[in-house]
């Protein structure tokens, strides 16, 4: 069954030949009308067509450039020319887009019914090519590798396939994995080297990577990979029957026994037989990830990771061990390189404790606001600093890090009426499909390259009066905060107090005197939870003369006195 569009400008010879021609002779079930050429392209845009009829003739949009534009965007539809010219040059053109007839007008019924019979044919014989055995033959060794992914990814992610229907598609798919023997599973992440490519040249890359690896894993085992959603490689290991899996091989240099986080060695070296090498209690596939290992660092100069489960059942508890393994590599995101974990040796964590230096302040959002680019740096890099120190090898701190810069900078953009999809467009993507870092270093530089950038655009683009105006409010505060008073803002801002407060309240939805007794109520619970001051004390640093009134204000606030709230933190 087909659809035809009529494309001509002359309203009554379109509708004409849409009413009168019994077009289902020529097996059309459809028939659409369109009076210009952009009518008829947006008609194609919800409507399946097969064959268009155009006029060559009319106005605005010429038929020429008519199926140059369905040409560009729908190459299998068949197209039919109506011209009253028979000038070379038009044929010409026609041909060039491929167009299956060109007839003179006027042409009779029948001549456009046979016309469009031949394109009609020519549609079917074009799709029965296209599911025919060899051409399906054909089309499946192309898409080999990404079918073998797609299979594997499901059973990855847990759909579940009957035994016969997954013996099918091993067979299809050229896979000689079987449900009698158990399967190993590795999990593999590329490291910074690889993050410098572009995508066309990381592919590249990567399928190197996965020939070294077949390669060395081909003697003993059947190998199957695929590329998981945070872009680390899953490999499914099977031995071979019959082969000799324990058998000794020549080894790379590799880390000290003793570690089930082993770090590879220099791979200048040629593998040897020295004390380097790995313990001869090692398992044959911990020996040849080491050996993976060795030479992806030695021919494509960049480093892996690895984590590895030796044996589980196929298909039934391979997405099991998968989630684990991800699990465990995704806690040790941080700044060690070079992994090779056995999952039967996992160290157990300690207990968490919360990162003190993201919530000091001044905070990021404030910072933000206020365009303290400089402090603002100076705190991002004290964070990254404890989150390597003591965290790097926690992704959940990691990950607790990365929400706290989205929302702030999200925040930030948002209250100055603007939208991230445009002033940040070559990092919105980052922003959208959520945290894809593979280690603390790549978190910092995209965090800082966000800075940079909207620091260059706040720079570039001039603001009106009151936008303005808000920024120098909050950059004083921030800089003042213990003497700042609606007075003391007013005046340095040279405006008058009533008008400065409704300025700012219409812009921000925040009262100036709401912001500062805001900013001292956070800056006092901060300093009562992290420091030993006394009450009295901190009361005096936010400009407070009475310590009773600044306590009746802190309790107003938080629901308890201030020295409540110390001993809750456990200061005295």
């Amino acid at each position: 069954m087909h659809s035809l569009l009529i494309v001509d400008d002359q309203i009554d010879l379109a509708d004409d030949l849409a009413a009168n021609v019994p077009w289902h002779k020529a097996g059309i079930t459809g028939v659409y009308k369109a009076y210009s050429a952009q009518e008829a392209l947006d008609m194609m845009q919800t409507e399946a067509i097969d064959v268009v009829i155009t006029d060559i003739k009319m106005p605005g949009m010429s038929g020429l450039e008519f199926i140059s534009k369905v040409r560009a965007v729908w190459r299998d539809v068949k197209l039919i020319l109506l011209s009253g010219y028979s000038e070379f040059e038009y044929a010409r053109t026609a041909l060039a887009h491929q167009v299956s007839d060109y007839l003179l007008k006027p042409a009779s019924d029948q001549e456009l019914l046979e016309a469009v019979q031949r394109a009609v044919q020519e549609l079917d014989e074009q799709w029965r090519s296209v599911a025919s055995a060899r051409r399906a033959q054909q089309t499946l060794k192309e898409n080999l590798p990404i079918l073998r992914q797609s299979l594997l990814l499901d059973l990855l992610n847990s759909r579940r396939f009957r035994p016969a229907e997954l013996a099918r598609k091993l067979e299809l798919l050229r896979l000689p994995f079987t449900t009698e023997r158990p399967v190993s599973l590795m999990l593999v992440r590329l490291e910074d080297h690889f993050d410098q490519y572009e995508h066309e040249d990381l592919s590249l890359l990567e399928y190197a990577f996965t020939n070294i690896a077949d390669e060395i894993f081909s003697d003993e085992f059947h190998t199957w990979h695929a590329k998981e959603v945070h872009d680390y490689w899953v490999f499914l290991l099977q031995p071979i029957a019959g082969g000799a899996s324990g058998a000794e091989e020549a080894e790379p240099p590799h880390p000290p026994a003793g570690s089930s986080s082993r770090a590879a060695s220099d791979a200048d070296e040629e593998p040897s037989s020295d004390s380097q090498l790995l313990p001869s209690s090692s398992s044959p596939l911990e020996r040849k990830a080491a050996m993976l290992q060795h030479y992806v660092k030695q021919y494509l100069k960049g480093t892996i990771s690895i984590i590895l489960h030796e044996t589980c059942r196929f298909p039934e508890e391979i997405s099991e061990r998968y989630d684990s393994l991800l699990i465990q590599f995704l806690q040790r995101i941080g700044s060690e390189r070079e992994l090779l974990i056995n999952s039967t040796h996992a160290v157990e964590r300690g207990t968490a404790r919360h990162l003190a230096q993201l919530y000091e302040p001044p905070q990021l959002l404030h910072l933000l606001e206020a365009g303290q680019w400089q402090p603002l740096r100076e705190k991002l890099e004290a964070v990254f600093t404890a989150l390597d120190k003591d965290w790097a090898d926690s992704h959940e701190h990691i990950l607790e890090v990365y929400h706290t810069i989205v929302a702030a900078v999200s925040c930030t953009v948002h209250k100055k009426k603007q939208w991230l999809s445009e002033l940040l467009p070559g990092e919105y993507e980052r922003f959208v499909s959520g945290m894809g870092f593979h280690t603390i270093a790549q978190l910092r530089d995209w965090t800082f390259q966000v800075i940079d950038a909207l620091e260059a655009h706040y720079a570039s683009v001039r603001y009106d009066s009151r936008q303005d105006l808000i920024l120098q409010i909050q950059a004083y505060v921030a800089e003042n905060l213990a003497d700042a008073t609606l007075q003391s803002i007013a005046d340095h801002v040279y405006l008058n107090p009533s008008y400065l407060s409704k300025i700012y309240k219409l812009e921000t939805g925040e009262g100036i005197s709401d912001y500062l007794f805001r900013l001292r109520m956070e800056r006092a619970a901060h300093l009562l939870q992290s420091t030993n001051l006394k009450v009295y004390e901190v009361a005096e640093r936010l400009g407070y003369q009475k310590t009773s009134y600044f306590i009746k204000l802190f309790k107003d606030r938080y629901q308890c006195t201030p020295q409540e709230f110390k001993e809750r933190a456990g200061r005295p």
